[in-house]
């Protein structure tokens, strides 16, 4: 009872967390779709370069998270604050690299990816805003991570809170024109969506500081980084490369849709990612509580506690996923009508919706099952599955269902749905069979 006490303090607000935090990639497609359609299918193109960019975020952030908790858990204080800023630093200068990349090269990767000419006009215009300052984003990542990590999932919450408010109010006005603004369009959502982040950095940073750790903790950067900086890398590059897989394979399966397909389809699979995804929210809140519940049992040598909060947070989150994946079958079309008035899109994403309702289960394992394993360091199994399977079934099990067989969009949520289900029983048997004990990292003392 008490952990399961332990998981809802932390996931609730975690949940509320990731459910705005998606409010910002969904408040920027909700209000373009009002505006134009090509406009939403040109900032989803965008948002999809933009994640993919996020997770060399979470290389060190990744890292960040398991070794902060591990360490919380084993009450090295020390070892908390050095590996803290590090991350903070090494992200700050990956961050400041990429920005700059992305407002010289963003429009040519988008070019690459297939992106139209009707749609290019919007998403070179988002991609340079927005990519031009992920500094923010890169600093923001790690920030997050610590402050989870120390169980203040409440804190969290409220500064996203005030993120997704600026940021939704900032779309309004500039899609809009409210207040007498100027209609931006495309624009004025990169704006409202780059203040919003640079807002949450700073209140993150003054949460930090007031609260949880000395501005001092630089200081460690004196004492012999590379050391830390490897346990970063060790955790940190296999957990980003398994969420990086995925997004390069997503992005590879967008590309095959707007050059197999066209652009409908495209729209529509934007539509009804956003919808899919809302699903998992309770799942993505229960596996990121997960992760800080498992790797401070771990690291506190509670290994038996931990194996039996994995199950458990597995079984609750199943539950949830299950009832969400039946609503979404039987009212697809009334979710695809918000977007858009398109009887096209509209029928074919509520096709789509069907078949993802049979893909949100097998996803939900992945989704708790890789965080848990992620708490114990175990990282590298589950990215070794990413890539066997995204790419051996999403990627061309959705190019042969889709293209070769000519079944189109659905053929390719097939594919996806195959996957989901394949890695997530994989993850199953990989919790089940305990081998991750021995990839614990932080010992109490």
């Amino acid at each position: 009872m008490e952990k399961r006490k332990k998981l809802y303090q932390l996931a609730g607000p975690i949940f509320i967390e990731v459910l705005l935090f998606m409010l910002l990639g969904i408040a920027d497609i909700f209000m373009l779709s009002q505006f134009d359609d090509r406009a939403a299918g040109a900032v989803g193109a965008a948002n999809q370069i933009i994640a993919n960019l996020n997770l060399v975020f979470a290389i060190i952030s990744a890292g960040t998270a398991v070794l902060v908790a591990q360490n919380i858990g084993a009450r090295r204080t020390q070892e908390v604050e050095k590996i803290s800023a590090i991350s903070l630093i090494v992200n700050l200068l990956i961050g400041l690299i990429i920005s700059i990349s992305m407002i010289f090269a963003g429009e040519y990767i988008l070019t690459k990816m297939g992106v139209t000419s009707d749609l290019m006009k919007y998403a070179s215009e988002y991609i340079e805003i927005v990519g031009g300052v992920l500094f923010f984003q890169a600093l923001l990542s790690p920030l997050i991570a610590i402050i989870r990590s120390h169980g203040y999932a409440k804190q969290g919450m409220m500064i996203t809170v005030a993120m997704n408010v600026i940021n939704i109010l900032g779309d309004a006005i500039f899609i809009f024109g409210l207040f007498g603004a100027p209609i931006l369009g495309v624009k004025g959502v990169a704006i409202a969506t780059t203040f919003s982040r640079i807002v949450a950095t700073v209140a993150a940073f003054i949460f930090l500081f007031k609260k949880l750790l000395p501005v001092t903790i630089f200081s460690h950067l004196k004492e012999k980084p590379m050391k830390v900086l490897k346990k970063l890398f060790k955790v940190g590059f296999p957990a980003a490369m398994e969420n990086m897989s995925y997004n390069v394979s997503q992005t590879v399966i967008m590309s095959i849709i707007l050059i197999n397909l066209g652009e409908l389809p495209y729209i529509t699979r934007t539509y009804v990612w956003t919808i899919g995804w809302s699903v998992m929210l309770f799942s993505i809140a229960i596996g990121q509580a997960s992760q800080i519940m498992i790797g401070q049992l771990v690291g506190a040598n509670q290994i038996d506690a931990a194996y039996k909060t994995g199950i458990n947070n597995l079984k609750i989150s199943m539950l949830i996923t299950t009832l969400g994946s039946i609503v979404i079958f039987f009212f697809g079309s009334f979710f695809m009508s918000l977007y858009t008035d398109n009887p096209k899109i509209i029928l074919l994403g509520s096709s789509i919706l069907m078949i993802d309702a049979f893909l949100e289960p097998g996803r939900n394992f992945n989704v708790v099952l890789i965080n848990s394993l992620r708490g114990t360091g175990d990282v590298i199994f589950p990215v070794v599955m990413a890539i066997i399977s995204m790419w051996g079934v999403a990627v061309l099990g959705g190019y042969f269902f889709g293209v070769v067989l000519g079944y189109g969009l659905p053929g390719i949520w097939v594919g996806l749905a195959l996957d989901e289900w394949i890695r997530g029983i994989c993850m199953l048997l990989r919790w089940r069979s305990r081998k991750w004990t021995k990839k614990v990292m932080v010992h109490s003392n």
